[in-house]
Order: C-alpha cells, then structure tokens, then sequence
C-alpha cells in the first residue's frame, strides 16, 4: 500500500514541476496560463493528500505540518486568481485558520526541540537536527501569510494589482516548495538545513522583486 502511495507521491510531484514551468513559461492570462495552472494546484493537492496518506501509516508531525503549509501556499495562490471580485469565502477563512494553527503548532515544537535537545526530536519531527529551525522558519512565514491574508480582508476586497501580485507570489511560493521536496529526496548529499531553506532563500528576493514590479503602476 505504502509503495503505490509513494509512486502517486511521486508522479504528482513531478507532475506540479512541469506544470508550474509551463504556466510560469506561458504568456500570463492566457489559456496555457491557466490550464497549466489548475494542473499545478490539482498536482500539489494529490502530493498533499499522499503526503497525508503516508504520515497516517508512519507517523511524521514534521512532514504533516510541512505538508500543510505547501499547499496553503497553492491554494491562497488560486483563491487570489480565482476570486476576481476580491472578497473572501468561508473556505478561505478556514484555510488561513488552519494554517495559523500549524503555523503555530510549527512555532512551538521547533522552539521547544531547540530548547530541550532530543525532547520533542526524533521520532515526533521524523529526525532531529535542523528540522526545528526549518519549522520555525516556515511556521513565521506561514503565519505572516495568514494575518496579511486577513488584514487585507479587513482592509476592503482584494483587487487589481494586489490580487495579481498575491496570486503570482503564492503560486511562486508553491513552486518553491515543490522544489523543495524534490532537492530533499534526490539530493541527500547537501546539509539537510540547505536542503529545507535553500531554495526559499535564494527564491525569496525574486518573488518580492517580481510582486514589487506587479504593484508598481502602468507608466
């Protein structure tokens, strides 16, 4: 069961690799554009739910909460290109709850493991090493995301440049993260913690260069 779980895994993830270049590649708006995208979303989504299936028949707290934060990542990036009129639904109010919920819960296992050593290591993390720093790293971020999504909310609907620009910096983040995963599994080489925030830290300055030059107005 374990093996056909993985090989899904796998084809998903791939299968969101292609199609995030695909729609990064095709001319934005247009119908590649999107088809590549909903290809994307439904890739991560299938490697989130076996991601899921996996931590169930061994349990993993790390790889759950990881899990969680990737594809909120996705997900907020598509409910900003799909809600055209800017205004949240009850969906996206659970969605940014359940990601301050692991986002918190990512906050406070990954201080309390750096504080008490291998008390909340190990088995319960899938490892110790620099998987509490890569938690808290990941926990801060996704909890910024989620009370900038609310406090944009509150501000009035999210239209125009701003959506563009969230839609365009979630999908990226969720790239990155596909990327992620994919370095982690095949490049076992490299020090685990370049492994986990490598990517996010060579992508980061990107992604705000790009978002920056989509809310800067059309001369």
């Amino acid at each position: 069961m374990s093996g056909m779980i993985l090989g899904v895994h796998i084809a998903a993830g791939l299968a969101a690799l292609l199609a995030a270049g695909a729609a990064l590649g095709a001319r934005k708006g247009g119908a590649l554009h999107r088809g590549a995208g909903r290809v994307f979303v439904l890739a991560m989504l299938a490697v989130t739910l076996t991601t899921l299936a996996l931590v169930a028949l061994r349990p993993n707290l790390f790889l759950f909460l990881v899990g969680i934060f990737s594809f909120h990542l996705v997900f907020t990036g598509w409910r900003a290109g799909a809600l055209r009129d800017g205004r949240p639904r009850a969906l996206d109010h659970v969605a940014g709850g359940a990601m301050a919920l692991a986002a918190g819960a990512m906050l406070g296992l990954g201080g309390a493991s750096l504080l008490g050593g291998d008390l909340l290591g190990g088995d319960l993390l899938g490892g110790g090493g620099s998987r509490p720093v890569v938690l808290i790293v990941f926990g801060a971020i996704g909890l910024a995301l989620a009370l900038s999504d609310w406090r944009g909310w509150r501000a009035g609907p999210v239209q125009g440049r701003a959506r563009i620009a969230r839609h365009l910096t979630r999908m990226l983040a969720g790239t990155v993260a596909a990327i992620t995963a994919a370095g982690v599994v095949n490049l076992g080489g490299l020090p685990e913690l370049v492994l986990w925030l490598g990517p996010t830290l060579v992508m980061t300055p990107v992604i705000l260069w790009w978002t920056l030059r989509t809310l800067r107005p059309a001369r």
